[in-house]
């Protein structure tokens, strides 16, 4: 049974956010996205999220949104 506490793949996380691997790599370019950095096997840095990370990330982007709709329909209604 999966946890929380999952640790996920740049795939696995595309996967669940139903976006594609490359997305995922323009947000970690781009630190728009939490992760976490394992220790290097050879020559590739293995980045890694942790989905309680993921979750909590998805619920602020979530009030920001909701936020700024409230701004948006206080705006409107003046």
């Amino acid at each position: 049974m999966a946890t929380e506490d999952e640790v996920l793949t740049k795939e696995q996380l595309a996967e669940l956010l139903h976006v594609s691997k490359r997305t995922i790599e323009r947000w970690i370019e781009e630190m728009r996205i939490p992760y976490i950095t394992l220790p290097k096997r050879g020559s590739k840095c293995n980045i890694r999220f942790l989905k309680s990370t993921i979750v909590q990330w998805l619920k602020k982007g979530e009030q920001k949104a909701s936020n700024k709709l409230m701004k948006e329909e206080a705006y409107d209604e003046e």
